[in-house]
């Protein structure tokens, strides 16, 4: 685990200096940037998975429905598709440089500079992200979660999901009804906890 912080705080430098043509400005702790590179973070939560392959534990799978959870233990291997929707579309470096702007927040309340992406503009069909960002420990440069919001059309419903990825620890996702009037449902929430150390 730690050749793996040691590989995410090179990809943060890296990330940093291949980005001199920022155009930065500051107010009150928010830097907005217009930038043609984002945090690769699908190659992030593939490093993760790659993590959790070499760990000695056994995943535990947490499902609420309507207030009711059941818990089931996973093997790595069945945890994988599991998680794969968050896996596509590929957030890279520049693929989605035309459709969203990423603003850098300082969030002194969580100690974390917040990488936060937003459309630019009204999103194609064909593209189900809506949102996503990345939270950084500004001292050690680490990535301490990923949060990333698609939306899906089934059966003429529409689906929020929401993934949130807290790292070497565990993943969270949600997803919600968005009915015709406004209102939202929550339909399920699937937890996997490979990180023992606290439980919810």
């Amino acid at each position: 685990m730690k050749n793996y912080g040691i590989i995410t705080i090179t990809i943060l430098v890296l990330y940093s200096c291949t980005n001199n043509s920022k155009q930065i400005s500051t107010a009150d702790d928010i830097y907005k940037i217009k930038t043609d590179s984002f945090f690769p973070v699908t190659s992030f939560i593939k490093g993760q998975l790659i993590t959790l392959d070499s760990l000695p534990v056994t995943p535990l799978q947490l499902t609420t429905i309507k207030g009711k959870t059941v818990s089931v233990w996973l093997t790595k291997e069945s945890l994988k598709p599991l998680l794969l929707p968050f896996l596509r579309p590929v957030i890279s470096e520049t693929n989605f440089t035309k459709y969203f702007k990423e603003t850098i927040f300082n969030d002194q309340t969580l100690n974390a500079v917040t990488f936060t992406y937003d459309p630019m503009s009204i999103l194609p069909d064909s593209i189900t992200l809506r949102h996503w960002d990345v939270y950084v420990n500004p001292e050690t440069g680490n990535v301490i979660k990923v949060y990333i919001v698609k939306q899906l059309k089934e059966k003429n419903q529409i689906l929020t999901q929401q993934l949130t990825w807290q790292t070497n620890k565990r993943a969270k996702i949600t997803t919600i009804l968005d009915r015709q009037d406004g209102s939202m449902e929550l339909l399920k929430e699937v937890v996997f906890i490979w990180d023992f150390t606290y439980m919810p």
